[in-house]
């Protein structure tokens, strides 16, 4: 049985590192909410980004909001790191950036599955 559908008339992009907006995100009337780990968040600023989001999905009240990470690409230096941490936490969606072939999306799924 295939899942139903559900129409999404918003989705809220705020970046990781800030965890004042994931905070704010609970109150916010969106459909879903995408917390970017990629262009919003500056290179220094990736490792820490990561324990924001873990904080924040601890912390809980996001729901009945689809929650989605945006990853760096697997060719960064961030990208591997992201879905080690994101294939364990409760969220709806991985948000792949730059996607290039098909090949990349079964990488991704392979690097999940082993992950977690």
């Amino acid at each position: 049985m295939s899942a139903p559908i559900r129409p999404r008339r918003s989705l809220l992009f705020m970046p990781a590192s800030n965890p004042r907006t994931l905070e704010k995100a609970r109150d916010l009337p969106a459909d879903g909410l995408i917390f970017d780990l990629e262009d919003a968040v500056a290179p220094e600023a990736k490792d820490g980004a990561r324990a924001v989001i873990a904080t924040a999905l601890a912390a809980g009240g996001y729901r009945p909001r689809e929650v989605v990470v945006r990853v760096n690409a697997l060719d960064t230096l961030w990208g591997h790191a992201d879905l080690a941490v994101v294939a364990v936490w409760p969220i709806d969606a991985v948000l792949l950036p730059k996607v290039e072939n098909a090949d990349r999306v079964r990488l991704t799924v392979d690097l999940l599955d082993r992950f977690g």
